[in-house]
């Protein structure tokens, strides 16, 4: 009984390494998806009582459908977006790139009310906004790689 190399397989490694870039190319669209998604719902369903947790208060009706529009229509349609992208290869890296796009927005917005508001409030969310913003440019640059070969 003789071993040798031709033995062996070498499926694995490489399986297992286009597995875990597989997840990081989806990854920044799956967390936009949901996140977007679940602060949706939030404004969607209670606005009035969402808002208020944050300091945010409405004395007419339509304020109230304004902030549904704000806080829950366009973080929606960014969730569709992100979903969309997710599940087209074809539609992927630019799903990507706005992930990038939109994160980079609220990191530069968050950042100039910050400075122009003198309130540090929101500024515990800049790590898992910077955690997916070096998510998405690792996504692009994965992603870019697999629609060059």
């Amino acid at each position: 009984m003789s071993t040798s190399v031709q033995t062996y397989s070498v499926e694995a490694k490489p399986r297992s390494t286009s597995l875990v870039a597989a997840l990081l190319r989806r990854a920044p669209l799956i967390m936009m998806t949901v996140i977007f998604t679940l602060i949706s719902f939030r404004y969607l369903s209670d606005p009035v009582r969402a808002s208020a947790a944050e300091g945010i208060i409405f004395t007419r009706p339509g304020g109230i459908t304004i902030a549904r529009i704000g806080f829950a229509a366009f973080p929606l349609a960014f969730a569709i977006l992100a979903f969309a992208s997710l599940i087209s290869a074809r539609r992927r890296l630019a799903g990507l790139y706005m992930v990038l796009t939109v994160v980079s927005v609220v990191i530069a917005v968050r950042l100039f009310g910050i400075l122009i508001d003198h309130s540090t409030d929101s500024a515990r969310l800049f790590i898992p906004e910077f955690v997916l913003l070096a998510l998405s440019i690792i996504a692009i640059r994965l992603e870019s790689a697999m629609a060059s070969r």
